[in-house]
């Protein structure tokens, strides 16, 4: 007769009796033995590793990085903006000229609300400071004397401090397509961005000085000295000119050569890569590493925004402004490694 249990007893956890042998089951029922299956071994289901150490050692433990574009001395994660599409690569550090060139056109139109317009109001704030420099410096200095413009170029110099903010915001436009008149002022790398800007424009005040101001001194005081007659005018005139503009087509050439090797230290600054020194010397390493296509860029850029001013009269210097501010800023981050919108190099 079948055993019973009395089911008022609490279960004790003994089978009293039920499947004390290999095929005694519960009741008739036969009795599932070991098998040599994963689920049947001890300690099945149990890890001495977080479940995510597969997926961290494939991925590596650190997160994602902006130091990833441009290496160490890069001091922010890339600002990507509101905009989901901006996909951003890195580059293998050579400039594609024209890719740059035709980021910064089509930008240029594709946010003209911002570029177009803006260039509009830093034309006319420009013209306004030169009509107070006119006002200021009057006409009664020496017609035949040239010399530091003292006023003039204090006013340069104001113009000068803005633009940290303008350099920073065509970086951000790299990173993003939703940049608008908001981003302006934002995340901001003043002081070394200044203070490269302001040595970089004193450098070139005193080259200026020393060789085109004195030398057209030089010229306005030999026309004076043979001013007897008209004759005479002219013939000094014309033996003066040609060494003149022999000596600025000298200055432009040295200008030419010499801007690749310090052109993209005021860029490393305004992106937050480095102080003042690192800046400096990221930036002459970087202009080194691509000297020939610096220069090439220079020279396409200068052609091409000489083109549209001239055939537009003028008005194309709205364009022409932004334009080269943009291929600017995305050169400088091909050089620098990084990052781009992947469908601004996609030829490269």
């Amino acid at each position: 007769m079948e055993k019973e249990r009395d089911l008022s007893t609490p279960y004790n956890g003994s089978n009293d009796g039920y499947g004390d042998n290999e095929n005694d089951g519960f009741g008739n029922l036969p009795r599932y033995g070991s098998t040599d299956h994963p689920e049947d071994q001890p300690g099945y289901g149990r890890s001495d590793q977080p479940y995510s150490s597969g997926y961290d050692s494939a991925y590596g433990s650190q997160g994602y990085s902006g130091a990833q574009f441009g290496g160490p001395g890069y001091s922010e994660q890339p600002y990507y903006g509101a905009n989901p599409h901006d996909n951003l690569v890195a580059t293998n550090g050579k400039l594609q000229i024209f890719n740059a060139i035709g980021f910064g056109f089509k930008r240029t139109f594709s946010n003209a609300k911002l570029w177009l317009l803006g260039s509009v109001a830093f034309i006319a704030f420009t013209m306004v400071l030169g009509a107070i420099a006119g006002a200021l410096t009057g006409s009664g200095s020496e017609p035949s004397q040239v010399g530091p413009d003292i006023t003039g170029n204090f006013l340069s110099l104001i113009s000068l401090l803005l633009m940290p903010f303008i350099y920073r915001l065509a970086t951000k436009e790299v990173d993003s397509r939703a940049t608008g008149w908001s981003t302006i002022g934002k995340d901001v790398h003043y002081w070394p961005t200044i203070a490269i800007t302001i040595i970089l424009w004193l450098i070139g005040l005193v080259f200026s000085f020393i060789f085109v101001d004195q030398a057209l001194n030089g010229l306005l005081a030999d026309l004076d000295s043979a001013a007897t007659n008209d004759t005479a005018e002219m013939e000094a005139l014309a033996a003066e000119m040609g060494s003149f503009f022999g000596l600025i087509s000298l200055l432009m050439l040295a200008t030419l050569f010499l801007t690749p090797l310090y052109q993209l230290m005021v860029w490393y600054a305004a992106d937050g890569r480095g102080g003042i020194g690192q800046a400096i010397v990221q930036g002459f390493k970087a202009g080194a590493s691509n000297y020939l296509r610096l220069v090439g860029f220079n020279i396409v850029v200068s052609i091409i925004m000489m083109f549209v001013i001239i055939v537009t009269l003028g008005l194309g210097t709205i364009i022409a402004l932004p334009m080269y501010l943009l291929a600017q800023a995305h050169a400088y981050r091909q050089i620098a490694g990084g990052p781009v919108p992947d469908d601004s190099v996609k030829n490269a």
